[in-house]
C-alpha cells in the first residue's frame, strides 16, 4: 500500500494535469493558427511543463547551459528515465525545440492536438516508411532553426539504468549538419516509474555536455560518435547521483 505522502502527491499530480491541460492546450492550438512556425505554441508548452514540475514539487536544476547554442539548432541526445524527462527538458531548456514522439500520443485529446500545433514530429517506429518520413520531417525542422530532442534508447528505462542507443540520433545530426549535444537526466525514474501511476516528487538534474560534431567522412557514419555520447551520459549519470544535501521533497 502506498504511503499517505505518495497518495497525496499522486492525487495532486493527476488533478493538476487534468485542470491545466485543456486550457493550456487550447492556448497552444490558438497560437498555432497565429504562428504556424510553432514557436509561440512551444513557449506555452514550456510554461505548461514548468507548472507541472513546480506545482508538483519537482525541483529541476540545469548545469552546462553554456553548451546550449542560441544561434544554431542542435540535436539534444538524452537518456530516457521517465515521463518527467519530457516535462523537465521542455520546461527548462531555453531553446525552441521539437520532439520526435510516438504517433499514439498525437491521438490523445488536448495533448495530441497541442503537440501537433507545436510542430512536434509524429513517428510510428514499427512502420519503416513512416519512420523514414518522420526522419525527413525532423531534418526539415532543424534546417528551419529548431533544435530536436531524441531519446536514442527508444523507450523509458525499466530499472533506472541506461540502455543501448539506437543510431537514428546521430544520423539526424549527420544529415542535418547539426551538432549532437549529450544531455544527462538524473532523478526522473524515481518520480514515476515505468508501468506505475504513483508519483514520488523529488529533484531532477539536467547536465548538458559539450556538443559532438559528427564527421560526415567517417566510415562508421557516426557509430563511434554515438558511443562517445553514450559514454559521456553514463559517466555523468553514475557520478551525479542525488546526495544527502539534495533530498526528495517528499520528506
Amino acid at each position: 500500500m502506498p504511503s499517505p505522502a505518495t497518495l497525496f502527491h499522486t492525487a495532486r499530480f493527476w488533478i493538476l494535469i487534468t485542470l491545466l491541460t485543456p486550457p493550456l492546450a487550447l492556448l497552444v492550438i490558438a497560437f498555432g493558427f497565429i504562428d504556424p512556425s510553432g514557436n509561440r505554441s512551444h513557449n506555452v508548452s514550456r510554461l505548461w511543463c514548468r507548472l507541472l514540475c513546480g506545482l508538483n514539487g519537482v525541483r529541476v536544476r540545469v548545469s552546462g547551459l553554456e553548451h546550449v547554442n542560441q544561434n544554431r539548432p542542435q540535436i539534444f541526445i538524452a537518456n530516457h528515465q521517465g515521463y518527467f524527462d519530457i516535462f523537465a527538458l521542455s520546461g527548462y531548456l531555453p531553446v525552441q525545440m521539437r520532439w520526435v514522439a510516438k504517433a499514439s500520443l498525437f491521438k490523445v485529446p488536448f495533448l495530441g492536438w497541442a503537440m501537433k500545433a507545436s510542430g512536434y514530429v509524429s513517428v510510428e517506429r514499427e512502420d519503416r516508411k513512416n519512420a523514414y518520413k518522420a526522419f525527413m520531417v525532423a531534418i526539415d525542422k532543424v534546417k528551419k532553426g529548431n533544435s530536436v530532442v531524441i531519446f536514442p534508447e527508444g523507450t523509458r528505462s525499466d530499472d533506472g539504468s541506461i540502455g543501448a542507443f539506437k543510431k537514428g540520433s546521430c544520423l539526424l545530426a549527420l544529415r542535418s549538419n547539426a551538432p549532437a549535444t549529450p544531455v544527462t537526466i538524473i532523478g526522473t525514474w524515481e518520480i514515476i516509474k515505468k508501468g506505475s501511476g504513483w508519483i514520488k516528487p523529488g529533484p531532477v538534474d539536467i547536465i548538458i555536455s559539450p556538443a559532438v560534431g559528427i564527421d560526415p567522412s567517417s566510415p562508421d557514419k557516426g557509430d563511434s560518435n554515438l558511443q562517445q555520447i553514450r559514454e559521456t551520459i553514463t559517466s555523468l549519470f553514475a557520478e551525479h547521483q542525488p546526495t544527502p544535501n539534495f533530498q526528495s521533497s517528499e520528506k
